[in-house]
């Protein structure tokens, strides 16, 4: 297999690079922002991206939905549809409330009525569900509690709802760990009657349903946009991110089907490999192994990353027979 018929795999779409080339023009460095551009920086990003992968939600701006609104309240309305969405609730084609005729977010409205999720808010009519008021954190705590058939605590968690009519159903989340409370690092209250933002649905939602992590991707395998030399060995790219985000850096090596006499056995031998260090350490990876398609065989290695705030310089290495293919130096700024 010749040095050039190994090609690198996953190059990431994502506008920008700094390439320190001379034959190479520069541009404004890589920012990893996520799927919304108004929650960098928020300690719930990771939530919110998880909850936007699950198809949970899709914005708060429509028909663009590139913003999420993290710091707003959470209505009443939006709670019952990331419910509905969350469990797949079906629709039985009743409609439970005079209040919500005509609301946008009406459907998702009638299928937490009809599992059961919530009776309204007039009790004891209850034929209004208020669609458009904030829900307090004790209000989302009971109607998460119903919608998961969660057995209520008896465990006293926190100090400041004892007597609140919904401490039952509070002290049940912090039971089943989707709580840990709002005044860390103590994390002795609960706060039940301030109302949830956002932001805060997103990170209970992903506790609630152990949503798989949605860590943002560290690009370094890619000539395009990264604009590597192809005539050469080294490139760099200038990336900035954010504190307490994981990353996830996937990368690997993939040949071309069909395979020419002896390339087969060759790949799979173990022959390529992907090196990455941080700040000089090595840092273990995951061999995910050989993965094929019709027209390529790709090998992949990856790893989860949090980083500290401040300057970080990560260098992806790829290798075929011990000789080094490509090393990518990204120079990571951390804000």
């Amino acid at each position: 297999m010749s040095r050039r018929g190994l090609a690198l795999a996953l190059a990431i779409v994502l506008a920008g690079a700094v390439v320190f080339f001379t034959s190479s023009p520069s541009a404004d460095a890589i920012l990893l922002e996520g799927t919304f551009t108004d929650d960098n920086n928020s300690v719930h990003q990771n939530g919110i991206e998880a909850v936007a992968a699950a198809g949970i939600t899709v914005g708060c701006n429509p028909p663009d939905n590139d913003r999420y609104c993290p710091n707003d309240d959470v209505t009443r309305a939006q709670a019952a549809t990331f419910v509905a969405r969350a469990l797949s609730l079906a629709d039985d084609g009743n409609d439970y409330f005079v209040d919500d005729n005509g609301h946008v977010l009406e459907g998702g409205i009638n299928k937490v009525a009809a599992a059961g999720i919530t009776v309204g808010c007039n009790p004891p009519d209850n034929d209004r569900f208020c669609p458009n008021r904030s829900l307090t954190r004790a209000q989302f705590a009971a109607f998460l509690v119903r919608a998961l058939d969660y057995e209520h605590s008896s465990t006293d968690f926190f100090s400041d709802d004892d007597g609140h009519v919904l401490e039952r159903a509070i002290n049940t989340l912090a039971e089943e760990g989707i709580t840990v409370g709002c005044n860390p690092p103590q994390n002795d209250r609960f706060c039940p009657n301030e109302t949830l933002s956002r932001a805060q649905l997103a990170t209970l939602f992903t506790r609630a349903l152990s949503l798989p992590n949605a860590p943002q991707r560290i690009p370094l395998a890619g000539w395009n946009p990264i604009s590597c030399s192809r005539d050469g060995e080294r490139c760099s790219v200038s990336i900035e991110t954010f504190e307490g985000r994981s990353h996830w850096v996937e990368e690997g090596l993939f040949q071309i089907l069909p395979y020419r006499p002896g390339e087969q056995s060759e790949f799979l031998s173990g022959t390529t490999e992907f090196r990455l260090t941080l700040d000089g350490s090595p840092v273990a990876l995951t061999d995910v192994g050989v993965q094929s398609t019709s027209s390529k065989a790709t090998r992949l290695w990856n790893t989860t990353l949090v980083l500290p705030g401040g300057a970080h310089v990560l260098v992806g290495e790829w290798y075929r027979d011990g000789e080094l293919i490509q090393r990518t130096t990204a120079r990571l700024d951390v804000s």
